[in-house]
């Protein structure tokens, strides 16, 4: 989702959105708003945009990596458009406690991926981390979307930026979708840069950002890992899906990146539907994307990895959709293609 103007008639308000974000941090940073710390370390994942960054496919490397490290994680999120409130405990580590209408479709999302690591959602951050501390035996916290939430102090801040939107300059809510200026890189401990086609592309982004902080840059590619049947968890072979006719649709921040990995795949992508992010559809919209693919004959209805996850938690009607369909989702990791030993040492720090 691009950060320029997409709601014209709401620049007027600009100004004062801006100079609310401006007195926010300059409470926190004077200090008088005040950060709960922990007695464990917290390494915080942002970005400046509403809509996609990438930030879910890093959380989880992160996580990952952090395991192998013998840290035990917890992954602490606000868990957005979730149909509860107050705190819930979607993994402890061994078991999956919530479904995706509890928990958020991203939250459902990583427990089910991350075994070992302890996923929990709350709206007060700080208190959903300190109980996964006390009660679940975590020695790190991974803040979910956490850039802005800075009620609870962190020892580390990456920021996300997508490198088709780093020379965007852009328009702040809510005209635009930049929560907060690029000036604001000056809090971040690393910045990481996402959606790097090619290390040309990666630096390109990286001198475009020398203008706007000195802070250490990484850069992250999104690689397809396999390609499954949302009903079952198959693989197919991703060679011999070069050819072969599909549709797609999707309920995600960012639809045009959903659309490059498709293309990466070599499928005939004859339609795309988009919807909101974390769309919850209705039967009626289903039945008329299975009626298209009728219609259009495609050998492959794809989606992604957390719409499977909202439909398949749903139950009912929209989960015989999938059992009905040859819906498959993809299912992408990043990859660092440079400043592996950058993010080392930050995270030797802890």
């Amino acid at each position: 989702m691009s950060v320029t103007v997409v709601r014209p008639y709401l620049v007027p308000l600009v100004p004062f959105y801006a100079a609310g974000v401006f007195a926010r941090n300059w409470f926190f940073d004077k200090g008088l708003l005040r950060s709960t710390r922990l007695s464990v370390p917290v390494i915080s994942v942002g970005n400046l945009d509403a809509g996609g960054a990438g930030k879910t496919p890093f959380v989880e490397f992160l996580a990952r990596r952090l395991t192998l490290r013998g840290r035990k994680v917890a992954i602490v999120s606000r868990g957005y458009r979730r149909s509860t409130s107050g705190m819930v405990v979607v993994s402890n580590g061994s078991v999956i406690c919530a479904e995706a209408p509890a928990s958020g479709d991203e939250p459902a999302q990583m427990a089910a991926k991350l075994s070992g690591v302890r996923v929990v959602v709350d709206e007060v951050r700080s208190r959903g981390a300190q109980y996964a501390v006390s009660k679940l035996g975590a020695d790190v916290i991974v803040l979910d979307d956490g850039f802005q939430h800075r009620y609870l102090r962190r020892d580390i801040d990456i920021v996300i930026v997508p490198a088709d939107r780093v020379a965007d300059a852009g328009w702040m809510l809510p005209a635009g979708n930049r929560r907060e200026p690029l000036d604001s890189l000056e809090r971040a401990t690393l910045v990481a840069v996402s959606r790097c086609e090619s290390m040309e592309h990666f630096q390109a982004a990286k001198q475009a950002l020398a203008g706007w902080t000195k802070k250490p840059v990484i850069g992250l590619t999104t690689k397809i890992s396999a390609v499954r049947r949302a009903t079952t968890g198959f693989s197919v072979d991703l060679a011999g899906l070069r050819g072969k006719t599909a549709m797609a649709f999707s309920g995600i921040g960012d639809p045009a990146s959903f659309e490059r990995t498709l293309s990466a795949l070599g499928v005939e992508l004859k339609s795309h539907t988009v919807f909101p992010d974390h769309h919850h559809f209705e039967v009626s919209e289903l039945q008329a994307i299975e009626d298209s693919l009728k219609a259009h004959t495609a050998d492959y209805l794809l989606t992604t990895e957390k719409d499977v996850v909202r439909l398949s938690s749903a139950g009912g009607e929209r989960k015989l959709f999938l059992e009905r369909t040859p819906s498959f989702y993809i299912e992408i990791e990043q990859q660092i293609i440079d400043g592996e030993s950058v993010l080392n040492d930050v995270l030797d720090r802890i």
